[in-house]
Parts: structure tokens; C-alpha cells; sequence
């Protein structure tokens, strides 16, 4: 994944305020947008937002069609204003929100992801929008779920045809945005079953490892007092 950093110059967001000496604490991983422009770039969005006199509302990211992210603002100190005013929150978003407090301060990374109904978003910017979905984890702690990973439509009644994943698509795209960060962050193990005339060694080399490597994993531990101790039918991590 490509990251150009271009923070927002002309102050296009508001949070933290009040003379808050840092951003409010989130509880809300991302919420995914759509640009809903079928031929801007990421870097053309980012100035779009950028432009004199704007008041947003501005992403923290923008994700272009070949994977290219645009980090318009640094989550760890500012929020966006992307999700607006909570109008119709259905009960994802109604979770996390708090009285007195705008929803936009409880919000980690405010993706708008660019393309527009029209287009399929590509298997580039899933990746891309994943990565920064397990970079918020990183970041924040907060769990990998779709109770913490919102669209736009979770948060405000949108109801323009191009709005971010529509119903008959977002449970698709968000599962597999959620699968992949949950991946990334946490991947999953692979294993092999020991056969006749195997050797640490050699199983270490056919999936690309150093002896060292190989056991370097907790499950194969009790290999390492003696790596050629190994029996048919022993299971052993590979990955």
C-alpha cells in the first residue's frame, strides 16, 4: 500500500475543540465513504476538501482506485467531519453515541474510498481500506467487528443513489474489509502433518523458512531441544 502524506492545510476539521488539549478517546474503528465522483483521484479529493473556505467535510484518508492512500489528516490528533450531523443513526452508530458529544469525535479514521456507484471498488482498495482498518486496531484496541467498522449509511439517513455500499451490497464488502484487517492483525496459522522421512529441515525450506523460523513459532517449541525428534503424524506450524 502507497501512503502519501498531505495533511489538510486550511483547518477543514474540527475536533479536538473546545481547547481540548488532545482528541477525544474513539470507539469507533471507521466509518467507510464513498466519494461518489466516478473519475477524481485521491489527491484531487484531498485538495477538493482543501480548497479555501472549506468547512468539510474532509476524510482522514482518501483511498484511490489503485490502492493509493491520501492521509489528509492525522487520526491521532484530529477527528473529521465526514459523517456530518447524526440525523437517522440506526443502532450500530446509536451505540457509540454520546450526549453532548458529536459523533465525528468518536470516530478513528473517516475513509472515503473513491469511485463512484457505478464503479466496483477494486481489490486494490479493499486491501488498502483493510490495511488501514487493522492499522486503527493497532492504534486504538478496539476490536475488529462490524460493531466498530460502520458505513456511512449506519451513521446518517444518505439518500442519494451513489451512497458508500448500498444495502444490497455493504453486509458483503464490510464482512470482507472486517476478514481481511481480522487477518492481517491476527493471521491465521498453517500447519503440516508430519510423513515418513520428513525433516524439520526440509519442511522448514519448502514453505520458505529458516530451521531457526520454524521454531521460532510457540507451537513447534518442543522441537527444539532435539529438532530431529520428529515422528509421522506430528502436526507442525508452518505459517
Amino acid at each position: 500500500m502507497t501512503t502519501v502524506t498531505a495533511l489538510l492545510t486550511n483547518r477543514a476539521y474540527g475536533y479536538p475543540t473546545r481547547g481540548a488539549a488532545r482528541r477525544r478517546k474513539p470507539t469507533v474503528l471507521a466509518v467507510l465513504h464513498q466519494t461518489a465522483n466516478p473519475s477524481a483521484g485521491p489527491m484531487e479529493e484531498r485538495n477538493y476538501a482543501n480548497r479555501a473556505g472549506s468547512m468539510g467535510p474532509s476524510a482522514t484518508a482518501y483511498v484511490g482506485r489503485d490502492g493509493t492512500v491520501v492521509r489528509s489528516i492525522d487520526p491521532n490528533k484530529y477527528a473529521a467531519w465526514s459523517q456530518g450531523d447524526v440525523a437517522h443513526p440506526d443502532a450500530l452508530a446509536q451505540a457509540h453515541i454520546v450526549a453532548g458529544v458529536n459523533f465525528n469525535e468518536l470516530v478513528y479514521e473517516s475513509i472515503e474510498v473513491c469511485g463512484s456507484g457505478t464503479q466496483p471498488f477494486t481489490t486494490a482498495q479493499f486491501e488498502a481500506v483493510a490495511q488501514l482498518v487493522a492499522a486503527a486496531h493497532r492504534a486504538t484496541g478496539l476490536p475488529i467487528e462490524r460493531a466498530h467498522a460502520l458505513a456511512h449509511a449506519d451513521v446518517n439517513s444518505v439518500s442519494r443513489a451513489s451512497d458508500l455500499w448500498p444495502a444490497s451490497t455493504r453486509e458483503t464488502y464490510m464482512t470482507r474489509v472486517i476478514k481481511r484487517a481480522h487477518d492481517i492483525c491476527f493471521p491465521p496459522t498453517v500447519t503440516v502433518t508430519v510423513k515418513s522421512g520428513d525433516s524439520l529441515f526440509a519442511i522448514a525450506a519448502a514453505h520458505g523458512l529458516s530451521l531457526a523460523a520454524l521454531l521460532a513459532f510457540p507451537e513447534n517449541a518442543r522441537y527444539r531441544a532435539n529438532p530431529g525428534l520428529i515422528h509421522p503424524g506430528d502436526v507442525v506450524r508452518v505459517k
